[in-house]
């Protein structure tokens, strides 16, 4: 992934704190797919980006704020570390997910939604560094990216 994609997915995130929907979508592909991992035609999911924007709209009015916390470079994609505030309708906890996301043409193509930073960065095919993700977001969510902290071999 190149700097620009990196730039390009905190300035849709910051669209999206914002409020500013338009801006969200300039940055998503007309055919993005966003989805959880393993059920990419699962209710909710995403396929252009109609939906996405409906989704985000829908989410928006409802309550939903999202805070991009780290962008982890993985070759070919990047992963999100999010940490979203839900309504509590919504079923969601308060520790940070993980997204795994593709940029290509400089339009967010996917976006594939893991319920833990863990699972998406092994997703990507990168080892949990729980260090760095609690220092690239001035150490909040520590007791949660702790528990990251692969365990120590045996001797």
């Amino acid at each position: 992934m190149t700097h620009g994609d990196v730039e390009l997915l905190r300035r849709a995130w910051d669209a999206f704190a914002r409020g500013d929907v338009e801006a969200v979508a300039q940055a998503l592909d007309p055919q993005v797919r966003w989805y959880a991992a393993g059920d990419p035609a699962g209710e909710g999911s995403c396929r252009d980006r109609d939906q996405a924007v409906a989704f985000i709209r829908r989410a928006l009015a409802e309550g939903l704020t999202a805070e991009l916390l780290d962008v982890r470079d993985a070759g070919e994609r990047l992963v999100a570390v999010m940490h979203t505030h839900a309504p509590a309708a919504w079923g969601r906890g308060p520790d940070p997910h993980g997204e795994l996301v593709t940029v290509r043409d400089a339009r967010i193509v996917e976006m594939v939604i893991y319920p833990t930073v863990e699972a998406a960065l092994t997703a990507a095919g990168l080892a949990a560094d729980h260090d760095a993700v609690i220092e690239s977001t001035g150490g909040r969510c520590s007791a949660t990216l702790n528990q990251l902290a692969p365990a120590s071999p045996e001797p």
